[in-house]
């Protein structure tokens, strides 16, 4: 408290001092010193008041207060102000938002005879524009034109960059600087498209042309083009992303982070640009950036789009020689593209005999992906068709083969053959994962007798996985149903890990 009421004392009377000046200055003129070169004390102390002004260093409070410390001095030393004093004082009142005292500030400098200039009024501008007042600025902006000043090319860039949240309002700022002659500049374009959001990335992308086709030096402001990508991959504008792809990356060298080059692989997934795709994954790896799972997936996304499995799966075959290993997590959109069109599994299953046939190998995840398709479809003849070529196919089944197959077996109700792929299962030596033994769990109680349910969970949990809530779920419904009385002892376990019962197995329990 103390110290703000020092500083708040010490701009008072620094005020003061400078109202004294001002009264001293009409009698005593012949005594003060009126030259400003560059070895006078009138302009080391201008100096002064400009390194200020122009330091980053100081909050904009500091910095007044150090401004007017500077001034004092002059005052004691009877200096009589010059336009460059009065220009810094008026940025330091203007970063504070001190409307009062720049108004004061220039009725002095007119009683002084020192006019005003456009740079003088600029200089306030854009201290308003810093503190993004721009309602502060449009008031300038009045005073000026009321008092005759023309505005300037530097006057307009100042308005621009503080519409930022305004386009509607920057876009009148820069039609009126149009009319009066006043030729735009790449960074007015710049600032324009920086004001735009999601929904204007057409008239983003229309400001970018303009500037490009009046001539002006678009590639010195790289951010103009990654501006307008990124409100185009907002919009999935394919033509507005390619475009500033192109210019961008392809003509101008330019590297855009890694979040930029994500959206625009969505963007190129959800239309199909198999090319786009390719170059981005391409400038991910010139970037640095190591490959990954999912830098690759929308490239397998386009090309489905586009109804080109061939591609989707040489995708697979990319993603090997990258040093980025398929999961079943990398063929999802793949499995959704075959689960919901049969014609679509029956040429992937074409496919891969013919890679077959031509003495390519086929990896196990191409081949899971024809299974776990023929699963989400429910069709058990066709799993079990499948899952039987494995050999003839060349590959040997994993732990997501053996999922697959007892999630059918779960899904169709099918009795004694999972038994059989447990035991396979075991024959090669494939160890379960928790989902395994979730399905396992699952189709024990869709069995009479069901006690092999709790020896799988107890096994699961000395293998270090924790039974998730469905697998309680599913043997509490089975206790339920046969009234089993470790019903309470199950449900007190998934209590204990912090597990809600359903509402509707509690309620079966209590009928």
């Amino acid at each position: 408290m103390n110290q703000t009421k020092a500083r708040l004392n010490l701009l008072n009377l620094n005020k003061q001092w400078i109202n004294k000046s001002i009264r001293f200055n009409s009698t005593a003129s012949k005594r003060i010193v009126f030259h400003n070169h560059p070895t006078t004390t009138l302009a080391k102390m201008n100096a002064q008041l400009t390194d200020l002004i122009r330091s980053r260093k100081y909050s904009p409070k500091i910095a007044l207060e150090k401004v007017m410390s500077v001034v004092e001095e002059m005052n004691i030393r009877n200096l009589r102000y010059d336009l460059n004093t009065y220009n810094a004082l008026l940025t330091a009142y203007a970063r504070v938002k001190d409307q009062k005292a720049i108004s004061e500030t220039l009725d002095r400098m007119e009683k002084e005879g020192i006019k005003p200039t456009i740079d003088t009024y600029n200089y306030i501008m854009k201290a308003f524009g810093n503190n993004k007042d721009t309602n502060a600025q449009l008031r300038l902006k009045d005073e000026m034109q009321n008092k005759g000043i023309e505005l300037n090319g530097v006057t307009y860039i100042h308005l621009l960059e503080a519409q930022q949240g305004n386009l509607q309002l920057a876009l009148e700022i820069f039609k009126e600087m149009k009319q009066k002659g006043i030729a735009p500049t790449v960074l007015s374009y710049s600032f324009l498209i920086g004001a735009c959001r999601a929904s204007s990335s057409d008239v983003a992308f229309k400001l970018l042309k303009e500037a490009e086709d009046n001539g002006l030096p678009v590639d010195s402001q790289p951010r103009m083009y990654f501006n307008v990508l990124r409100l185009g991959t907002r919009e999935d504008e394919i033509d507005i992303v390619t475009y500033c792809w192109n210019k961008a990356v392809g003509k101008y060298s330019l590297r855009p982070d890694e979040g930029t080059c994500l959206q625009v692989l969505r963007v190129a997934a959800k239309r199909g640009d198999s090319k786009l795709a390719k170059d981005v994954i391409r400038q991910l790896s010139t970037s640095g950036y190591p490959y990954k799972q999912h830098y690759f997936t929308p490239l397998m996304e386009a090309y489905l789009v586009k109804d080109d499995l061939v591609s989707a799966f040489n995708v697979l075959d990319i993603m090997r020689v990258s040093g980025v290993p398929p999961t079943i997590k990398s063929i999802q959109s793949l499995r959704e593209k075959l689960s919901s069109d049969s014609k679509a599994l029956d040429d992937a299953y074409d496919i891969l005999k013919e890679l077959r046939k031509k003495k390519k190998s086929v990896d196990i995840v191409d081949f899971n992906v024809l299974l776990l398709a023929s699963v989400d479809n429910g069709d058990v003849e066709r799993t079990f068709g499948i899952y039987r070529e494995a050999a003839k196919f060349g590959v040997i089944p994993d732990v997501d083969t053996y999922n697959a197959v007892l999630e059918v077996c779960v899904k169709g109700r099918v009795n004694k053959m999972d038994r059989a792929v447990i035991e396979e299962m075991k024959k090669a030596n494939v160890s379960p994962n928790a989902d395994t033994f979730a399905k396992m769990i699952e189709l024990s109680c869709n069995r009479t007798n069901y006690e092999k349910a709790f020896n799988y969970l107890e096994e699961m949990k000395e293998r270090g996985f924790l039974p998730p809530q469905t697998c309680y779920e599913v043997l509490a419904k089975k206790l339920s149903y046969n009234r089993d009385p470790r019903f309470h002892l199950l449900t007190e376990e998934m209590e204990g890990i912090g597990y809600k019962l359903s509402p509707d197995i509690r309620l079966l329990w209590n009928k």
